[in-house]
């Protein structure tokens, strides 16, 4: 079966990965990757006709995996579409960072200070709150947008060719001190 779903998959899975990352070599690992956790859990996939979708599920996590980890370019990206992660390699910025999340309303500031700065899972935040995964995703996306205003609002920032941050003006908001 495993045989079978990468000569049908793998050439559309590399090109929507590629599509995603930009760099053929990284789109050719989380391939890899994909199809790692495609074998380890084939055996979990209870309706053989929906394997596309759960491919493109797993697709869509290992790339989202890969955001979290590495800093990419991420020049083509909306700030409210990064992972926090990658912005806040610096101490500076990781304070400003946490001053802005912990002043967004709390059904924001909650979910974001767990899903991006802890780096827990959104199933582990919505267990823990009480909520459902969607209320979780959608606070995360709103508090991303707030907090996306907040820093365009404060701070000028300059990234390096890798998507981190070369630079960055904080003396707008307050968070420098």
């Amino acid at each position: 079966m495993i045989e079978k779903v990468w000569k049908e998959f793998s050439q559309q899975l590399l090109a929507f990965i590629v599509n995603k990352v930009s760099d053929k070599s990284i789109a050719e690992d989380v391939l890899q990757d994909v199809f790692i956790k495609v074998y380890q859990n084939i055996e979990t996939l209870e309706d053989k006709d929906k394997v596309r979708p759960w491919l493109y599920s797993i697709t869509r996590n290992a790339i989202y995996d890969l955001y979290r980890k590495k800093s990419l370019d991420y020049s083509d990206v909306e700030l409210d579409e990064l992972p926090l992660v990658s912005l806040h390699k610096n101490e500076n910025l990781d304070r400003c960072l946490d001053i802005l999340i912990k002043n967004l309303s709390a059904d924001y500031s909650t979910v974001l200070d767990a899903s991006e700065l802890q780096g827990r899972k959104q199933k582990e935040i919505a267990e823990e709150q009480g909520l459902s995964l969607p209320a979780v995703k959608s606070r995360i996306k709103r508090g991303r947008a707030q907090l996306k205003d907040k820093l365009q609002a404060c701070c000028d920032f300059e990234f390096r060719d890798d998507g981190g941050v070369e630079s960055f003006c904080l003396n707008k908001c307050g968070c420098d001190g």
